[in-house]
C-alpha cells in the first residue's frame, strides 16, 4: 500500500478566510468525535497544535513545521501514535472565489512507514470527516 494519503476539498470562501478558520477558529469546527477528549478544547499555539481537557491536561496533537498564511501549512501529526509521528501537510489554493485545500498524510520515518497500512484506514476516515466539517463550517459561519 502506497504511504501517502491525499484528500482535496473545495471551500466557498477566499484563501485568506480558509487559512484563518482552520488555524485560528479550529476548536469551532473541528468534530468533537475526532479528539481524545470529546470536552477538549483545540487552538495552534507558538508551534503546536495543542488540545486541552476540561481537568487543564495538555496533549500536542501536532508539532507546527511550517505555517505559510495563506498558502500552506505543515505538521509532525501524533494522532494514532505519539512515538510515531507522521507527515501532514495542507495546501491552500484560490480557484475562482473558492479555496482549494489538499491535505498529503504520509508516513514521516521507516517505523511509520512499516505501520502505515495498519494506520492509514484512521487517517482516511479522519480526513473524510474532518474536512467536510470545515466544508460545512465555513459554509454556515456567520462571525468570521
Amino acid at each position: 500500500m502506497d504511504d501517502i494519503l491525499t484528500r482535496t476539498i473545495s471551500l466557498d470562501c477566499d484563501i485568506d478566510h480558509a487559512f484563518r478558520v482552520f488555524t485560528e477558529r479550529v476548536d469551532l469546527w473541528w468534530p468533537r468525535g475526532h479528539r481524545r477528549n470529546r470536552d477538549a478544547t483545540l487552538r495552534f499555539e507558538r508551534d503546536w497544535l495543542i488540545e486541552r481537557a476540561p481537568d487543564g491536561s495538555e496533549w500536542a496533537m501536532a508539532d507546527v513545521t511550517a505555517m505559510e498564511p495563506p498558502r500552506r501549512l505543515a505538521l509532525d501529526w501524533y494522532p494514532g501514535s505519539p512515538n510515531a509521528p507522521t507527515s501532514v501537510e495542507l495546501q491552500f489554493t484560490s480557484k475562482g472565489d473558492g479555496t482549494e485545500v489538499t491535505v498529503t498524510h504520509r508516513a514521516l520515518t521507516a517505523e511509520t512507514r512499516s505501520i502505515w497500512p495498519q494506520r492509514v484506514t484512521r487517517f482516511i476516515d479522519g480526513w473524510d470527516s474532518v474536512l467536510p466539517a470545515l466544508q460545512q463550517f465555513i459554509r454556515t459561519d456567520k462571525g468570521g
